[in-house]
């Protein structure tokens, strides 16, 4: 019987060792399935976050173009970009709308130009990866024009150096920014406050604060940037694209880019060494001619001097009451707003002592020679703001004649709240302590600042130049549901 029953139990085991096996292979399976799927889906997530990176690319395209391109110029069509080349290329298509008013609901229409530009636009930016994954990004910005290069408080074209007590303040916000096109910036002396961003943007070309210098933005240099000073402070970011950062005094709020050396020392955020960060915000020297034409389809009448005595007759038309004369802008003939006193020789304009000059409209003072307000002169606007410009003009023909074409803002000029004031000079450009706050933006290819100069930035559209690009203020910055 026993017999019997241990010959009906013979192939249980190979049973249970197939049913073993079984179980092995369906896990095995089931683990090589595993295996796959998150293959599949980590190479899909690369694929997804390669597309995402492709749109915020194409945004980013559309950011750098805003700033750098002329009105006319302003791309209106899609644009089909490339990031990465090769067997893995990546590629977005972006694709702007453009509005004209600052809340888009206002399609902009005609030709865009330094009149007629849009106020706002959208883009959505589609990335494609090479397996044809797509994300797509969107953004809606408001658009800021700028005109000929004048962006910022103050513009040099070679070495500057702020050595006095001044201060710079901004138009919206702290945006009164020093732009040194060429040449080094340093400030080893005086008590000094910008409330803006300091960019020197020349290749190789450094930056240095050795005084007291409270900068509200960051400092920007493509070559070395050093701080030195117990009371120096940079409230966001210290910037070198090429070279190094040293804070031995002072601090720096936010972090410190660096491309060689070490970390620096002495800043709050972080140090991020880095060798791509780009060059500063920069422009083109603007070239400031003068354009009859312009300044007429702008509203403005032209009573030109000429002769050996262009200069006094200016002046005189400029202070005098008589019925040819300015009068404060009374004497401006009907249907203009200002008037451009065109000096065709290469004298100096001067003001007589104790003028006062009341600006019932806009006024310019354009020469082919130099301005020089050494006497005590008082210029202000009458019942609302007035454009008032002081300009050296670049020749139609050679290079600037200098010092014959120096600005020079006396120690004793004063301008009111309602005289927003343009300085510009192919040569120097003295701006000396004044009795009152000066309104408006100074360009020069040598900047020599005053002790207790006090400035407001704000900007001041000069006649015939364009507008070379957009300042964007985002809104947002989002992933959009794909079509």
């Amino acid at each position: 019987m026993l017999r019997r029953l241990h010959r009906d139990e013979r192939g249980v085991a190979m049973v249970m060792a197939i049913l073993v096996a079984f179980v092995v292979l369906t896990l095995s399976i089931y683990m090589i399935d595993q295996a796959v799927r998150n293959q599949n889906n980590a190479g899909y997530d690369r694929k997804r976050l390669m597309a995402v990176n492709a749109a915020e690319a194409g945004i980013n395209w559309f950011f750098n173009t805003l700033e750098n391109t002329n009105v006319e110029s302003l791309q209106q069509t899609a644009y089909t970009g490339e990031v990465i080349s090769g067997p893995n290329a990546v590629s977005f298509t972006a694709t702007p709308t453009y509005y004209a008013d600052t809340g888009g609901t206002v399609a902009f229409s005609g030709a865009p130009t330094a009149s007629n530009y849009p106020k706002s636009m959208k883009v959505v930016s589609v990335g494609t990866a090479s397996d044809g994954t797509q994300r797509t990004m969107e953004s809606f910005m408001v658009l800021h024009p700028v005109y000929g290069g004048f962006e910022g408080a103050m513009i040099a074209n070679s070495n500057t150096t702020f050595s006095n007590n001044f201060t710079v303040n901004g138009n919206n916000g702290n945006d009164g920014d020093i732009l040194v096109l060429n040449g080094d910036f340093s400030a080893p002396s005086g008590l000094e406050t910008i409330k803006g961003n300091v960019y020197v943007s020349a290749a190789g070309a450094t930056a240095s604060i050795s005084t007291q210098l409270h900068v509200y933005g960051s400092v920007w240099a493509n070559g070395s940037v050093t701080i030195n000073h117990p009371q120096a402070q940079v409230d966001i970011d210290a910037k070198s694209t090429s070279g190094g950062v040293t804070v031995s005094n002072g601090s720096v709020l936010n972090n410190a880019y660096y491309c060689t050396g070490g970390a620096p020392a002495n800043v709050a955020g972080s140090e991020i060494q880095t060798c791509d960060l780009g060059s500063p915000p920069s422009t083109t020297f603007p070239q400031v001619k003068f354009d009859q034409a312009a300044w007429e389809s702008s509203g403005y009448y032209v009573k030109t001097f000429a002769g050996a005595s262009a200069c006094t007759d200016a002046r005189s038309y400029i202070q005098g009451s008589g019925a040819s004369d300015y009068q404060s802008g009374a004497g401006v003939p009907a249907g203009n707003t200002g008037v451009v006193v065109w000096i065709t020789d290469t004298c100096s304009y001067t003001s007589t002592n104790n003028a006062t000059v009341s600006l019932g409209s806009n006024l310019a003072i354009v020469t082919n020679g130099g301005i020089n307000l050494s006497q005590r002169s008082n210029w202000n606007g009458v019942t609302s703001a007035r454009n008032l410009y002081f300009i050296s003009a670049w020749p139609t023909a050679g290079s600037p004649s200098c010092p014959t074409q120096n600005v020079t803002i006396g120690n004793n000029t004063g301008f009111n709240s309602l005289a927003q004031v343009s300085v510009y000079s192919p040569c120097t450009v003295t701006m000396n302590n004044n009795n009152s706050t000066f309104y408006g933006q100074v360009v020069g290819t040598t900047l020599s600042v005053g002790n207790l100069f006090s400035m407001s930035y704000r900007p001041v559209l000069i006649p015939g130049a364009k507008v070379t690009g957009f300042s964007q203020d985002i809104a947002y910055i989002r992933e959009a549901r794909n079509s």
